[in-house]
């Protein structure tokens, strides 16, 4: 065959040209992929490729997973470049599941992506520069998958029904959700530490409104080169007060040792309640120990232990096929520090501040030099005691937060207006979220 197009070629003038050399090129490599050694080869290196795509479905995850629970912002100057950059992304990945798309570790990837687009849509609806890119390369894996025609019809026409069902109900969940008061952000901001950002918001509803101050770690998002995640669930009311006054913002610096003066000058008795991994960090968990009754342990948590309980008619029919003692409700057992973590249970530990020296402190993560925010003179949070309440830990973050709007309002510093009104002992309060500690005085002082 090659044969005869090269003779052709050298009837016409004995010079070949580019176009001719192209395709004699094609020819030869179709010949070769169509030989047995040939189809082999090329099997293997759609098996091995199909692996890669093992990363894209990685990628889908995490992307579903920081639009539940992080907002996504793209600068204006960087969306071109972002778009750009995602959909190289998704041509390099769409080449590798259509070449590879008659493998089973594509296909399952491919479906199996589907339920996860729809956090995806639903969350970052307003950046098109993403969505565009991603729902073309969707779309042509999904048609060109290797699939049979009668189940990728079938759950085609649930991955619909799946979208629609599941926007229908967040959407309503949502609007259900929100308050029915309006709030507007007079002041927002960034610490001067840069550990923490702020906002000023003002709430106008029936009972004439209020302003409350909320803060939230500036260090948990997630930056890149084009765009930036920012964490949601970690924000903590501060300070809110009726009726709607002017609210003056001061950030300062505070030494740990100072910090610690002060509170145990306003309190002695100033107690601090440690969680598992911090008793570790201070080496409490030697030695410590905890009785508890069978009753009082989950049925999980006492077969895990080798018991059970004589009046649970599940623990009664199981006890032989699980091998566990069954016992008496009141009966206790002793629990070490390991076991209690091991089964589940949380270790907690009341140390009082005045117990504690500088080095304990540096352990559990306080700074030597500590943010302080002062509203209208009045301190009101403490990187101090955010640190040991343990305030913006990943175990307190409120992961009910996907269910926030993923738009970040604009910045209003005129407010609204709110007719004055006389404040009254039954409508002006203040509030201060701060340590949990034993003694009220420490926790309006923190």
């Amino acid at each position: 065959m090659n044969m005869t197009r090269n003779k052709a070629a050298a009837s016409r003038g004995g010079n070949i040209s580019l176009g001719d050399r192209l395709n004699d090129w094609y020819y030869r490599i179709m010949d070769a992929v169509e030989s047995p050694n040939g189809r082999l080869l090329l099997f293997a290196a759609q098996f091995l490729l199909s692996f890669v795509t093992i990363f894209y479905f990685k990628g889908v995850l995490k992307m579903a997973y920081c639009s539940m629970f992080y907002r996504l912002d793209i600068p204006e100057e960087n969306r071109t470049a972002y778009c750009f950059l995602v959909s190289m992304v998704c041509l390099f990945y769409g080449i590798i599941m259509l070449f590879t798309r008659k493998q089973i570790i594509t296909k399952v990837v491919i479906m199996i992506s589907m339920p996860f687009y729809l956090p995806i849509i639903m969350f970052n609806y307003q950046h098109l520069e993403l969505l565009i890119p991603l729902g073309i390369l969707v779309g042509i894996t999904y048609l060109a998958s290797g699939t049979s025609e009668g189940p990728k019809t079938i759950l085609g026409a649930l991955f619909i029904m799946l979208y629609i069902i599941g926007m229908f109900v967040f959407l309503t969940v949502q609007s259900i959700l929100l308050p029915v008061s309006e709030e507007v952000v007079v002041e927002r901001g960034v610490t001067p530490g840069g550990q923490y950002r702020y906002s000023v918001v003002q709430v106008l509803d029936q009972a004439d409104g209020n302003t409350y101050v909320s803060v939230e770690p500036n260090t948990a998002d997630l930056e890149y080169k084009h765009c930036k995640w920012y964490a949601k669930g970690y924000k903590r009311q501060v300070f809110l007060e009726r009726p709607v006054q002017n609210v003056k913002i001061e950030w300062t610096e505070q030494s740990r040792a100072d910090i610690t003066r002060d509170l145990i000058d306003k309190n002695p008795n100033t107690t601090f309640t440690l969680n598992a991994t911090q008793m570790k960090l201070l080496g409490l968990d030697v030695g410590y120990g905890e009785e508890y009754a069978i009753e009082d342990l989950s049925r999980k948590q006492r077969h895990a232990l080798g018991y059970g309980s004589s009046e649970d008619q599940l623990d009664v029919r199981m006890a032989k096929l699980l091998h566990i003692i069954l016992v008496e409700p009141d009966y206790t057992v002793s629990l070490d520090f390991d076991k209690m973590v091991e089964i589940g249970l949380a270790p907690t530990y009341e140390l009082r501040l005045s117990h504690m020296n500088d080095e304990n402190l540096a352990a559990l993560g306080v700074p030597r030099e500590n943010e302080v925010l002062r509203v209208n003179g009045k301190i009101v949070f403490r990187q101090y005691v955010a640190e040991i309440e343990r305030f913006f830990w990943e175990s307190s973050r409120d992961m009910s937060a996907f269910l926030e709007r993923n738009e970040v309002p604009e910045v209003n510093p005129e407010g609204v207006e709110i007719p004055e009104t006389k404040p009254s002992a039954t409508t002006t309060t203040t509030k201060t979220t701060t340590t949990e500690t034993t003694a009220e005085e420490t926790t309006t002082a923190a």
